[in-house]
């Protein structure tokens, strides 16, 4: 029995030992793992990213010094600040300076209307208009050629005041699209430059084809002052045709 109780306390003891060694071996093992792989990460890897970081950064700064010079770019941000500052209320307040002088009650809504800005008003214009000048004399209250002349003059006032009124609210618009523009222009992000160049060259267009419509319908102003004065030479032509035939019938020489 004792010889017996020997060999199982022999194998239990070297069980023991193979188990308390086990641990020992996988951790060696896992650790030089582990160790390697740091190496990689932290060695070619690591290398490899950091030349990426290094190239990230030259470019950055290559954009920043040549492609968007920060420096010139903070220069143009405080420029527009101070036009801002020093023009835009200034402006404003020149826009909107009254200019109103009409003091007796039916000129004055006349010219409430026509300074207003709003072509909701000109609805509203033709009755005050009328009410300031007069109404077109009935047929056959003055000669024919004396009333067309009222007509079209007085059609030419009204759609000329029309056109002002009109120009008047796409100017106030076109002010607020310039100003949304210079703020724009301060704020932009670098590379976009030439997208709000290209919003303010279309503005700019806009406005000018609204100044060539009002210098176009001031040119037809000035034809039909030229043809009243026309229409007028060619009445006393008329006029003194006539006299001279009334003139020669009463000497007897008329045929």
């Amino acid at each position: 029995m004792s010889r017996a109780k020997e060999k199982l306390a022999f194998g239990a003891g070297l069980l023991a030992a193979v188990l308390a060694a086990s641990p020992a071996v996988a951790h060696a093992q896992f650790g030089d793992i582990f160790s390697a792989i740091l190496s990689t990460i932290t060695g070619t890897i690591g290398g490899a990213l950091n030349e990426i970081h290094q190239i990230q950064a030259d470019v950055l700064r290559t954009e920043q010094e040549v492609l968007y010079p920060l420096s010139l770019i903070h220069q143009a941000e405080s420029y527009i600040a101070t036009i801002k500052a020093s023009y835009r209320g200034w402006m404003n307040n020149v826009f909107a300076i009254r200019i109103n002088s009409a003091n007796l009650l039916t000129p004055r809504n006349l010219e409430s209307v026509f300074l207003s800005g709003r072509t909701a008003q000109i609805g509203n214009f033709n009755q005050i208009y009328t009410s300031t000048y007069g109404a077109q004399p009935a047929m056959g209250a003055a000669p024919t050629l004396n009333l067309q002349m009222m007509d079209i003059e007085d059609a030419t006032a009204k759609d000329a005041t029309a056109q002002a009124i009109a120009a008047d609210q796409a100017t106030a618009t076109m002010l607020q699209t310039a100003q949304r523009i210079e703020d724009e222009s301060q704020t932009t992000a670098p590379g976009t430059a030439d997208m709000v160049s290209a919003e303010a060259r279309t503005a700019e267009l806009a406005s000018m084809a609204m100044q060539h419509k009002l210098l176009a319908y001031e040119l037809r102003e000035r034809a039909m002052e030229l043809a009243h004065r026309g229409t007028i030479l060619k009445q006393s032509t008329t006029n003194a045709q006539q006299l001279h035939q009334q003139l020669l019938n009463n000497l007897g020489g008329g045929n």
